[in-house]
């Protein structure tokens, strides 16, 4: 297999590539090796999917605060079925959906590459996705999912049996995409850049990839697991008191430390959007690079796994809880510190600036929460101040990556979203996840099950559960109406965005919007820092190559 299909560098400067056409027809689309089509295919989908899951939550949400009297599911095993495929939708159909079409598109011009590494295989990964995420969806839907409460029969084994099929091909698309992001910051920079040099987008990316690699097979082999015991045995889940297993072997996929590998992206999408805004360097690079990587080193989660035994009061637990928050804490500063080192516009601040706003906030609420999570006396294990921090990571996630399709727009359709479309839709969904995490983490205090099956009574919980689905309804809103206005954008080419309408200090933002097939008409120059595009013509004199 071939690392990239494109031009060789010097047939690029000699005969300069037309900006592409728009694709036309079912087999452009699953033919194609262009990197940029492929993540349009990756964002279009999971943004599709976003809307879905967040409309679901609501549901949940309105089921958790009544449960004695919405019945939306009909009956707690349905309702148990939709709290999982939201809990496992929201990351694995997603955020990290979300995240890689975003990279695939964006890291390969960052780093200065003509295309993507192992283009088919990426092509690959994204269909192989659609089909996994297709079979995962419908076998819940008809009875299927990661277990039942009421004990598992021989027709809802095969529907569950499909499930973890279906999961299992998602995770394995994810990976490959995972292995080409990863393999083209490794292999396909530019010279002169080195890892120190590469965009904190690009290196977040990088990051999360290896986490992903390390962790995810680790889920991979739980779901073969569970499929030879459902399969192979007199029906071990057949009993009420054992079908809960299955789920309870995967969970560790959305709790801590885990959930945080799903948000490593979003600490590159600050460091890009925040110095461009600032149109200064980003302060102290080198830490902010040595940052990510702690935080990526904190969210390995699959040695934490409480079904086969009790990690949750371990000292390791408790130290990677209260480390995540250092690198989130040291990013956060960097930033501040880069805003006020830089230039002060006078006007309005663009929509992808609330957004590196926003999911900075929901971050820093998970992870703090998350600290406290795992300080024994609060007593909070098994409360529902896991499933607030999964939302205030989740949607950290989300907002971040939506900040991202309204940031780098011109190179993902060539044209800008409405700015007004942005701001509404990304504190809309800053408020909504903020009240929905929040209230959780709160009632997880007052000893609220993370799984509610029954009204708790309780004259504290009641509201805040109430709370925490308003806040559910108002994302769902906001999710709407950001598909909406990408939509537009991307059904319409604006030649006003022009090749760098933010003042980006990236490779990306030498190019055109759209950017051509092999998106660089002549080689980059040498790269001498991470932000080559403020860079004099001086040589580079710090030290040797990577």
């Amino acid at each position: 297999m071939t690392m990239t299909e494109s031009q060789p560098a010097s047939a690029v400067a000699d005969n300069p590539p037309a900006a592409p056409s728009a694709a036309h027809g079912l087999y452009d689309w699953i033919s194609t090796t262009d990197h940029k089509r492929i993540g349009r295919i990756w964002i279009l989908v999971s943004m599709v999917l976003l809307v879905a899951f967040t409309v679901l939550g609501t549901f949940v949400g309105l089921e958790r605060a009544e449960p004695a009297t919405s019945g939306f599911f009909g009956g707690q095993n349905s309702y148990f079925q939709m709290w999982t495929l939201y809990r496992l939708g929201m990351v694995l159909l997603v955020v990290m959906p979300l995240f890689i079409g975003l990279a695939t598109l964006v890291v390969p011009m960052q780093v200065g590459s003509t295309n993507i590494a192992f283009p088919r295989a990426a092509l690959v990964a994204v269909w192989s996705f659609l089909l996994g995420a297709g079979i995962t969806i419908v076998s819940v839907l008809v009875g299927g999912g990661w277990g039942a409460l009421d004990g598992v029969t021989g027709d809802e084994a095969d529907a569950i049996a499909l499930t973890l099929v279906g999961t299992g091909m998602v995770i394995g698309a994810l990976l490959i995409a995972a292995i080409c992001i990863a393999t083209t910051v490794v292999s396909l920079r530019t010279p002169g850049m080195n890892l120190m040099r590469v965009p904190l987008f690009a290196w977040s990316m990088l990051v999360a990839s290896a986490v992903w690699l390390l962790t995810l097979p680790v889920a991979i082999a739980n779901l073969i697991l569970i499929y030879v015991d459902l399969r192979g045995g007199p029906l071990t889940f057949g009993d009420p008191e054992a079908s809960g297993a299955i789920y309870a072997q995967i969970a560790w996929l959305v709790e801590q430390p885990q959930i945080y590998a799903f948000a490593i992206p979003v600490l590159g999408v600050i460091g890009s959007v925040v110095p461009a805004y600032a149109k200064t360097r980003q302060a102290d690079h080198a830490l902010m690079v040595v940052m990510v990587g702690v935080f990526g080193f904190a969210a390995i989660g699959g040695w934490s796994q409480p079904f086969f035994f009790d990690s949750t009061e371990d000292v390791v637990f408790v130290g990677f809880g209260l480390l995540a928050v250092v690198p989130v804490l040291g990013v956060l500063g960097g930033s501040l510190l880069t805003l006020f080192r830089g230039e002060k516009p006078t006007d309005r601040p663009p929509a992808h600036l609330h957004g590196a706003l926003a999911a900075a906030v929901l971050l820093f609420g998970a992870v703090a929460s998350g600290a406290l999570r795992v300080i024994a006396p609060f007593d909070l294990a098994g409360t529902s101040a896991i499933t607030g921090i999964f939302n205030l990571v989740v949607f950290s996630a989300v907002a971040a990556a939506l900040t991202g399709v309204w940031f780098w727009s011109p190179k993902i359709s060539g044209g800008l979203v409405a700015a007004e479309d942005g701001r509404i839709a990304l504190l809309t969904l800053l408020t909504g996840a903020t009240l929905l995490g929040a209230a959780d983490v709160v009632a997880g205090f007052y000893a609220a099950p993370d799984l509610l099956l029954f009204e708790t009574g309780s004259d504290v919980v009641d509201p805040l559960l109430i709370a925490s689905a308003a806040g559910g309804f108002m994302i769902a809103g906001g999710m709407v109406y950001a598909l909406g206005g990408f939509l537009v954008s991307f059904r319409s080419t604006n030649p006003e965005a022009g090749a760098d309408p933010w003042d980006g200090h990236s490779l990306e933002w030498s190019i055109s919007s759209p950017p051509p097939v092999a998106n660089f008409v002549e080689p980059p120059a040498r790269v001498v820092s991470e932000s080559p595009l403020l860079d004099s013509s001086e040589p580079d004199t710090d030290g040797e190559d990577a």
